[in-house]
């Protein structure tokens, strides 16, 4: 994979990351078979924080396909507390705030 001028995904929210994931996969096919092939490897390589043990399961749609992914449901233990959840809205910008985002799934 080239490792091209990538975002500085710390200033971004799991969706932007996902819409540039998705806009690369649509216009470069090496990128989307590799996506496809091998997500989290692929994922890290670009510097996001996947943890060891996650798997993460991509779909591609057919004409005949819709998906729609809910997030998974945050237990008690899990919940985010009201300053964190300002920041996140709002973005963050460092590195140990996208892993705290991303929390259980790194």
């Amino acid at each position: 994979m080239k490792t091209r001028n990538l975002p500085e995904f710390a200033d971004m929210t799991r969706r932007e990351i996902e819409d540039y994931l998705i806009e690369r996969a649509m216009i470069e096919p090496g990128f989307r078979k590799e996506l496809l092939e091998r997500p989290e490897q692929l994922l890290r390589e670009l510097g996001l924080p996947v943890g060891e043990n996650v798997k993460i399961r991509v779909f591609e749609e057919s004409p005949k396909s819709f998906y729609l992914v809910i997030p998974r449901v945050l237990q008690e233990s899990e919940d985010i507390e009201e300053n964190e959840l300002e920041q996140i809205s709002g973005g963050l910008s460092d590195q140990t705030g996208m892993s705290r985002f991303f929390k259980g799934y790194a």
